[in-house]
């Protein structure tokens, strides 16, 4: 109790070096509360806005992931309405939706840019991505729209387009023919993924099925569950249910050449080798020989390796801050040491102990740290606060600049156990700070003490 009196009166002794310390750990803590705020803000909204964008797990037919960048519409999952009966049934699963991704040329007048087309339900897909609710101009497509499109604000600006124009896509069917569409625009959307913002158009499922010549088929089907936590796991029941009655494959037989002198006609009812067999009227769905899944966070690794890049740069500006505060503490101890030599010298002179005289200079570095990161706390907590309910508003170029899931005004987020940990670093920081002062007083003799000048 007493050394805990003395610490406290040699706090208060100069009170404007105590003031300059404890605001420096305050200023360090009050930085790096918001920091860490902002850090974790902006990847919560980045998680929201990737989930929302690809789902909790997306399922392809075997072989489609990887080729995905190249957009194919050979690999399809078929049998689309029992599977999606099937999977919107499954115990888990809280939503799914089919969807037709494809790529190809938008012609509008003499402007013409390469697209990314989406084939979607437009009901489901509102519910797992809120499309509805990132309409800018116009409205959003409803299942009657045959032939009618939304496309992202940067293609219709690139294009000048607006609500009421003709587009004119030209794409390949599933099965290599060249096919134009034209397709009425019926909305404008500000998505904030910049894959449909920039060069994506947005139809009908049916209408995709029927220009594509996929009847009854998808690309990919988006499954949302419970929590996006547990994608893993709904990944594997899907994949264990969805995966128990299909069949592998059958290989291919080998063909037998014809002789040299024999003649293949162009079109013959199952021709060898170097003839064509003679096309169906009727188109045949895509074959479901399987399925394959991803997690969200599988299907954006890049974005979130990105995140922790940043997250070890910031790390190292805050142990920048934390030395800053402890050289800080580390010389008001020192200097707060020699001041006092004389009045260590008298203690130890009068019966005192080496480890009372470090419990007094470890009891001013902890008040210190007290006075300090409780400062800054209340200061970065309230600062935090302010943030997470206004936010920072970037403008428009920053979400054309960058090519991650974000929206333009980044709000903070803080969290009651941040707050207790950074109370915790800056009193920790200020008793290891103060061990090396109050050490050096500890060992100091009598009778040098009592002579110091």
């Amino acid at each position: 109790m007493n050394n805990l009196k003395l610490a406290i009166r040699g706090v208060t002794r100069n009170k404007r070096r105590t003031l300059i310390t404890a605001g420096a750990i305050a200023l360090a803590l009050t930085a790096m509360i918001v920091m860490n705020a902002f850090m974790d803000g902006s990847t919560k909204q980045t998680e929201d806005k990737v989930i929302e964008s690809t789902g909790h797990v997306e399922l392809y037919a075997t072989g489609y992931y990887d080729k995905m960048r190249t957009f194919p519409t050979d690999i399809a999952i078929g049998d689309l309405d029992k599977t999606m009966v099937e999977i919107r049934g499954m115990d888990g699963v809280t939503d799914a939706t089919a969807r037709i991704t494809f790529g190809g040329l938008t012609v509008h007048g003499n402007d013409e840019i390469a697209g990314l087309f989406m084939g979607i339900e437009p009901e489901s897909a509102d519910r797992v991505h809120h499309f509805a609710d990132q309409v800018q101009t116009g409205r959003y497509l409803t299942p009657d729209d045959r032939d009618a499109c939304n496309v992202g604000y940067r293609m219709a600006e690139l294009l000048h387009i607006e609500v009421g124009d003709t587009l004119t896509v030209v794409t390949q069917t599933a099965y290599g023919a060249l096919t134009a569409v034209d397709l009425t625009v019926v909305g404008i959307l500000a998505t904030l993924n910049p894959m449909i913002d920039e060069a994506g158009v947005l139809l009908r499922l049916a209408d995709a099925q029927r220009h594509l010549e996929l009847p009854d088929a998808a690309t990919s089907i988006i499954v949302n569950g419970e929590d996006p936590g547990k994608a893993e796991k709904l990944r594997d029941d899907l994949l264990a249910t969805l995966n128990a009655g299909v069949k592998p494959e059958p290989k291919p037989t080998e063909s037998v050449a014809p002789a040299d002198d024999e003649e293949v006609p162009l079109f013959a009812e199952g021709a060898p080798t170097g003839g064509f067999a003679v096309p169906k009227e009727q188109v045949e769905a895509p074959t479901k020989a399987g399925f394959e899944g991803y997690t969200w966070y599988q299907l954006n690794y890049l974005i979130f390796e990105l995140l922790d890049f940043k997250n070890q740069i910031m790390d190292i500006i805050r142990a920048i801050m934390v030395i800053l505060a402890a050289a800080m503490i580390v010389n008001t101890m020192l200097t707060n040491v020699f001041e006092r030599t004389r009045e260590i010298g008298v203690l130890m002179a009068m019966g005192a102990k080496g480890r009372q005289i470090l419990g007094i200079f470890l009891g001013e570095a902890t008040t210190l740290g007290a006075i300090g990161s409780l400062a800054g706390v209340i200061l970065g907590g309230a600062f935090g606060l302010v943030l997470q309910n206004v936010g920072i508003d970037l403008g428009d170029q920053f979400t054309t600049l960058i090519k991650i899931p974000m929206d333009r005004v980044l709000y903070a987020l803080v969290r009651p156990m941040m707050l207790i940990n950074a109370f915790g670093l800056g009193l920790f920081i200020s008793i290891l700070a103060g061990l090396y002062p109050a050490a050096k007083a500890a060992r100091m003799q009598p009778t040098k003490a009592l002579r110091y000048n």
